[in-house]
């Protein structure tokens, strides 16, 4: 099944000799958006601590990734932008769907997973501003990965650890911090600059071109950097390639997206005003062949024949955003402001026809599913620091607030519904959901310097208007509102110049979803119903992080151990009933469990002055889910222990170089795996070892190749993160979720 434009784009590959390389290598900035310019130096963050802070010197565990790293990476997606980063990692199973039942791979690249927690949970920003939530119900699964194309993206920040004293509800198990390219990043001391770029990647035989231009008149610059990419489904090692449950290869699938960013800037001194514009438009259509057959609902006889399913999945934000920064002077009562206001919107929308031949005496015709879900956005965020000193400390102080108004829906349409259902209809009413907050931290240096605090502490609070939805008929949902107190404390100490301890506490927080407090569904006739949930409380967290951390010339070396708790989780759960039209079950969002999880991180990196260069990671952690009588049940979204290791060389002139990079996954112990769902045992893939290569050449100073052969020894694996759930019964299917064997890829850009 080959791509629409695929000839277009690999003719441009030849003819242009373009990369995914998206901003200029002499004018580098890895701040957040709320933050002072600090260009040509991207060991600066600012995610941990709200302040610019040399990244050796943070009080937690913090991941850069520049966009010359993404690149060298020859990273399409979220999901090879985290491959090798040890404890964090991006869900993708195969797409394995039905169009009324089963959502397995729907959502593509789920969502970001830190330290074995994921979803809603973890907080997403894009040049700060969150990216919608996740959703997800019956055959429904809207996920997040795909409201950012890496392409168009300066630099991305990986906070470890509850966010939310800083950033609000979403930061319950950390942050992912994406920074956009601004005019100056593209054309540095000229008054005109860009790129252009192509990329070919055999594992979805995808094409990538992107087209940047900046230039700058006076005190007005300006930017558009545009992004297309089509592909096909993600290759894997199964083998058998009928139709039907049992087949393990992939279904087809052809996919197309368009990304598109624009910024307007005024600088004048100490002052910048910028607007900016973001589209991002993908769409998926699936051939579901696993989902042809007979269909067998009440015995060993089949009722009906599924001879054809065909999806259409489509993706689209649209954002706009207008903002203030004063960047003063360091002896400046204010050395920093910036405001921000913003509209974002985000559709998710799920379409499925089949097409069905009745077996027996029970009507089957054609059905068509269509499943939407949106967010309307309007915000505001606002920020300034100050430093001054005090009785032999430094204080850099930063304070501010946000709030959003967020109006959340989704639909449920169709032809030929289930019995006593009505299209269309919704699984939540229209809601109205808001949520600010007001945030102070400070970072307090003292004994010469070998000392800092950084104590932080925000106020948040959320409202919840549901309307009165004329979809729902007979129901009448509740709102719902609360605050929340959520403190952080980090301290750094230097023993000397290049060895620091460092320890951190923080507080996370995560706001009911709207979907959560006032989920309904009726259909007593098949046994169950759900119920909404007035009374459900937010989730908390409590993380301990404490670490030593060496920071040489040519080596450095950090270790970290932590420990989280997490209270009042929202599940979903069975509260009353036995599965009969006469006593249907009860589904309810509840606040059912705890969970605690423990672990240990540690990373080394080499860099030596003749161009030789090293790293080393590791990850592991173990997790419980504590429920309500104290039983303890191993929690199944912690990946097992794994490593990546990597030995290379670049040329100290920048001309070319290269790296062999080894991953390693360990196999799930047993003991710390769940039971499957309605028992037995879940099935646990093998451990594993792959091994990579990329390169690349400078060929001149404006063209640049890279190429990367990946899984070199064509090892069959599968990833903990995307089977879980899989029972042992049914590991039959387990090839379907085998990653690709080997592939390569290959890019090329020119810079101007």
């Amino acid at each position: 099944m080959k791509a629409p434009h695929a000839t277009t784009s690999l003719a441009a590959l030849a003819a242009a000799l373009l990369t995914a390389m998206p901003a200029s290598a002499e004018t580098k900035s890895i701040e957040a958006e709320a933050a002072p310019q600090v260009k040509d130096d991207p060991t600066i963050v600012v995610t941990a601590t709200r302040t610019p802070v040399r990244i050796q010197d943070v009080p937690a565990t913090v991941t850069v990734l520049t966009d010359e790293e993404i690149a060298d990476q020859l990273a399409t997606d979220i999901k090879d932008l985290v491959r090798y980063e040890p404890g964090v990692t991006v869900r993708r199973a195969p797409a394995r769907f039905g169009a009324a039942f089963g959502s397995t791979g729907r959502a593509r690249n789920e969502d970001f997973v830190i330290r074995g927690i994921g979803g809603n949970r973890v907080l997403i920003q894009v040049d700060g501003i969150r990216s919608p939530q996740g959703f997800a119900f019956g055959a429904q699964d809207a996920g997040r990965g795909g409201f950012t194309d890496v392409s168009l993206v300066k630099s991305v920040e990986i906070l470890r650890g509850p966010a939310s004293a800083l950033y609000g509800s979403d930061g319950l198990a950390g942050a992912v911090s994406f920074t956009t390219s601004d005019p100056v990043d593209l054309i540095g001391e000229d008054d005109f600059g860009g790129f252009v770029s192509s990329q070919y990647s055999s594992e979805d035989d995808e094409f990538a071109l992107t087209a940047t231009m900046a230039g700058e008149l006076g005190d007005i610059s300006a930017m558009i950097a545009y992004t297309s990419r089509d592909f096909e489904e993600l290759e894997n090692q199964g083998e058998n390639d009928g139709i039907g449950e049992t087949r393990t290869a992939p279904n087809p699938q052809i996919g197309r997206s368009d990304a598109v960013l624009a910024k307007l800037v005024w600088n004048s001194g100490a002052h910048r005003i910028r607007l900016a514009g973001e589209y991002l438009d993908s769409a998926v259509e699936t051939e579901v062949l696993t989902a042809l057959g007979p269909a067998f609902l009440f015995g060993p006889a089949p009722v009906w024949n599924v001879d054809a399913l065909n999806a259409r999945d489509t993706n689209e934000r649209v954002r706009a955003s207008l903002d203030w920064t004063f960047d003063g002077e360091a002896d400046d009562v204010i050395e920093y402001a910036f405001l921000s206001a913003y509209w974002q919107d985000a559709e998710d929308r799920q379409f499925a026809f089949e097409e069905r031949t009745p077996l027996g005496f029970i009507p089957a015709p054609d059905r068509e599913r269509l499943n939407t879900f949106e967010n309307r956005v309007y915000g505001a965020v606002g920020e300034a620091r100050s430093s001054f000193g005090m009785g032999g400390m430094r204080h850099q102080i930063a304070f501010g607030g946000d709030v959003s108004f967020t109006r959340q829906e989704g639909l449920r349409d169709g032809t030929f519904p289930g019995r006593s259902e009505t299209f269309p209809t919704r699984a939540f009413p229209v809601t109205d959901f808001t949520l600010g907050g007001l945030f102070i931290s400070d970072e307090i240096t003292f004994a010469d310097g070998a000392v800092t605090l950084f104590p932080a502490l925000r106020f948040d609070f959320y409202d919840l208007e549901p309307t009165d939805d004329p979809l729902l008929v007979g129901f009448v949902p509740e709102g719902q509102s609360d605050s929340r107190l959520s403190p952080k404390l980090g301290a750094t100490v230097n023993l000397t110049d290049e060895f620091l301890l460092f320890g951190n506490y923080a507080q996370g927080f995560l706001a009911p979803t709207p979907s959560q407090v006032n989920n309904f569904f009726q259909f007593p006739a098949g046994g169950y119903i759900s119920a909404p949930n007035p009374d459900l409380r937010p989730e908390t967290s409590e993380s301990f992080e404490a670490g030593a951390r060496y920071t040489g010339d040519v080596f450095s070396v950090q270790v970290v151990g932590f420990k989280g708790d997490y209270d009042n989780f929202i599940s979903q759960q069975v509260i009353s009933g036995s599965f009969t039209p006469q006593d249907p079950a009860v589904f309810q969002f509840v606040n059912f469990n705890a969970v605690e999880i423990e672990g240990i991180e540690a990373r080394a990196d080499l860099k030596l002055d003749n161009g030789i260069t090293g790293r080393f990671a590791m990850a592991y952690a173990n997790g419980d889910v504590i429920e309500p009588d104290g039983t303890r049940t191993p929690l199944d979204t912690i990946d097992p222990y794994n490593l990546v290791a990597g030995l290379g060389y670049r040329d100290p002139a920048g001309r070319f170089g290269g790296e062999l990079i080894v991953t390693h996954n360990a196999r799930k112990d047993a003991d710390e795996t769940p039971p499957a769902p309605g028992g037995g045992e879940l099935f646990r893939p093998e451990s594993f070892t792959i091994v990579d290569l990329t390169a690349f050449v400078a060929v001149t100073d404006e063209i640049k190749l890279r190429g990367g052969i990946f899984n070199l020894t064509d090892e069959r694996y599968i990833y903990w993160s995307d089977v879980r759930g899989l029972s042992v019964a049914d590991s039959g299917i387990a090839g379907a979720f085998t990653r690709p064997g080997r592939n390569f890829s290959l890019s090329a850009s020119f810079q101007f």
